[in-house]
């Protein structure tokens, strides 16, 4: 019994969710494959998916072994590699992060990393929807905000400090805004679905603006985008910021209030990986400098 192949099978099958779909990708019959699942399923002796005609989706045993398959096949792929890398990083790491994120800070430490270790490849999934680690064979994921796996390892990088932001002719024509009640009633920029701007201020004072909603998108892209334009003020994560800010195409409103209960930047990493020196190297790198990146300067 080839125990590692079977445990590849599960995962394939897992991700992909249908007899057909695995017998395409490895040029097998759907029948074959089937039959090694039975052979698997009796030898653990419990039923790791149930079969529908929709597709095939994991039972409870199944989900617990799946982390078991991941982390067994994990561990033979970094025996091989530590066997013949010669100190060299080589292998493929899958990492997922938010869109925005993403682009303005993960992509170039990816793209350093991959100038650096010329044996490493990196898939790189932009998405906002929590993924999970173990279906979708995600070495390392960036998140903003809570997570509740038990299993991963989780590492806080920085706070995601949000701050109220404008353009300079946004505020030449409207009037400056020096106190947090100015911000009632001002052209508000909004991510997402709120009507409002819960803040915190100097010696932990909190204030709830309400603005005149001129503009609601669940994109950060385009908000940002529309208050450079100068249509209005936006509360924005620093980092999605920072260069507009230097360059002055926007500037910072009520440096002393930013967002109440702000989430943090973490990273989340299956617990097998760590068996792995690819990923937890890039790991390393990549905490370095996003730390640093997300790093507000002092007033």
């Amino acid at each position: 019994m080839d125990l590692i192949g079977d445990l590849e099978l599960m995962q394939d099958l897992a991700e992909l969710g249908s007899f057909s779909a695995v017998g395409r990708q490895r040029s097998q019959a759907a029948s074959s494959i089937a039959r090694r699942l039975d052979r698997l399923e009796a030898h653990v002796g419990e039923r790791l998916f149930n079969r529908a005609p929709t597709g095939l989706f994991l039972t409870a045993a199944g989900a617990r072994k799946l982390v078991d398959a991941r982390e067994l096949t994990a561990a033979a792929a970094a025996f091989a590699e530590h066997d013949e890398d010669n100190g060299q990083l080589r292998g493929h790491i899958v990492v997922s992060a938010p869109s925005q994120l993403g682009q303005v800070c993960i992509a170039p430490i990816v793209g350093a990393f991959l100038e650096a270790h010329p044996a490493v490849s990196i898939d790189l999934h932009l998405t906002d929807a929590v993924q999970d680690l173990d279906r979708g064979r995600i070495d390392l994921a960036v998140r903003i905000g809570g997570t509740s796996e038990n299993h991963h390892i989780i590492q806080r990088i920085a706070n995601n400090r949000r701050t109220l932001v404008a353009a300079p002719a946004y505020l030449e024509r409207r009037g400056p805004i020096v106190a947090v009640e100015d911000l009632d009633g001002c052209d508000g920029l909004l991510l997402g679905d709120a009507p409002s701007w819960r803040l915190l201020g100097p010696g932990g004072q909190s204030y709830l603006a309400k603005p005149r909603a001129r503009l609601k998108c669940v994109s950060g892209d385009i908000v940002r985008t529309m208050c450079v334009a100068g249509l209005g003020v936006a509360l924005k994560s620093y980092w999605d910021v920072q260069s507009a800010l230097v360059d002055g195409t926007l500037v910072e409103i009520l440096p002393d209030w930013t967002q109440a209960n702000p989430v943090d930047v973490m990273t989340v990493m299956p617990d097998r990986r760590l068996t792995s020196a690819t990923p937890r190297a890039f790991r390393e790198v990549l905490e370095k400098r996003l730390k640093s990146m997300l790093a507000v300067p002092s007033a």
